[in-house]
């Protein structure tokens, strides 16, 4: 048998910080161990007292406090660090984030002349300008991560929309597209699955469930569909929306339901983590609710598909190319009056919404396993090229 590929997976964050990157890293490593192929080791900050439990070698960097409960990376200063890569050096390194640990292992695999290849994931100019408020701070952050981009050998984004944004940024070398997949199987006990919901939160059977799942974060763009769902409620509709997840936007979103009077519709769950309870939330609901034009690929939607639920997105979004409206899913027009449009006559129409189900489990879905194949095949040739 050939020797495995020696790889590292660098973000520049991790568990217990969840985001679409980390489950992407987390899920990729997870396939390729399981493949015999490649051994995974993951390096990403320190975040104090937590300990990592996956099957898979993780390495935490010294770090610093940051915003929002994040650590900063500090490699530069980490000796263990160093002795770890002298121990392990890897065939090759995938870099999913374009900061500190992009910028230190973008010039480590220079030195030591180790392949490399960087997956852009992030529209990371909007979060730019929504923390830092100066334009002029915004595009020195933009002009620091195409200069660490600047220095992998292979780049590779999630979505043509990506890509083009990576263009938009100054980044002029070839991008070649890769999608996203999930883990979520749809599960041989799903009906009883669907009960446990219903009846967890009291639920008659025929009742109409919208749903998004994610960070609950400001460019998410969930106040957006409260404010529609208060113009549908308003007019009559009966239906419920499950909020599932967890952020600092949060409490302005309760404080949105109360305002709108939208209390006796919308449950927030909190965060789950458990991916059987997370799979009987998306088998219960009728439509999966995606306002965000943000995201670059969203995992959720992709996740929503496994479980033979229909995605609402904006035309024109990167994560909305997976999309064929009325087919395998449903697109409208980013405005208030069309997302409501939409949203009642789908309302009205329940046999539109069962018609897309089988559509987006056989188009949508896309496994973790394929995606891991298809990445393998290019370490290979990459490594070979080299």
């Amino acid at each position: 048998m050939e020797n495995k590929i020696k790889v590292l997976e660098v973000l520049d964050a991790y568990y217990p910080k969840f985001d679409g990157p980390c489950l992407v890293v987390t899920s990729l490593s997870k396939c390729f161990l399981n493949s015999n192929k490649v051994l995974p080791s993951v390096v990403v900050p320190r975040f104090p007292k937590y300990k990592d439990s996956q099957p898979f070698t993780v390495f935490r960097v010294k770090s610093v406090r940051a915003k929002e409960g994040y650590y900063a990376a500090a490699p530069y200063f980490d000796r263990k660090l160093k002795t770890f890569l002298k121990e392990n050096k890897p065939d090759i390194i995938h870099i999913h984030s374009p900061f500190t640990m992009g910028a230190y292992f973008g010039r480590y695999a220079k030195k030591h002349k180790i392949p490399t290849v960087f997956t852009f994931h992030t529209k990371y100019r909007e979060d730019f300008d929504r923390t830092l408020k100066l334009k002029c701070l915004s595009d020195f952050m933009v002009w620091y991560i195409i200069k660490n981009i600047n220095r992998i050998d292979h780049v590779w984004t999630v979505s043509d929309g990506a890509a083009e944004c990576l263009k938009e940024y100054g980044y002029k070398k070839p991008i070649k597209v890769i999608r996203n997949g999930t883990d979520l199987v749809y599960p041989e006990n799903a009906d009883e699955l669907i009960k446990r919901i219903n009846d967890k939160h009291a639920l008659d059977e025929n009742e109409l469930i919208l749903l998004s799942v994610g960070r609950i974060v400001e460019n998410k763009r969930l106040q957006f569909a409260l404010k529609v769902l208060k113009q549908v409620s308003d007019l009559g509709y009966k239906f419920k929306y499950f909020i599932v997840g967890d952020g600092s936007y949060l409490n302005k979103l309760k404080s949105l339901v109360k305002e709108y009077n939208l209390h006796d519709k919308v449950i927030f769950t909190g965060s789950v983590m458990n991916r059987t309870e997370l799979s009987a939330y998306y088998l219960r609901a009728n439509l999966f609710v995606f306002p965000s034009t943000f995201d670059t690929a969203s995992l959720a939607p992709i996740e929503a598909a496994a479980m033979k639920l229909p995605t609402l997105m904006t035309k024109g979004c990167s994560s909305a190319e997976i999309i064929t409206d009325g087919v395998n899913g449903f697109l409208t027009e980013q405005n208030e009056q069309a997302w409501i449009d939409t949203i009642i006559d789908l309302l009205k129409n329940r046999e539109k919404l069962d018609g897309a189900r089988e559509n987006t489990y056989k188009q949508v879905y896309r496994t973790w396993d394929s995606v891991a194949q298809e990445i393998f095949d290019n370490y290979k040739e990459i490594i070979k090229s080299k």
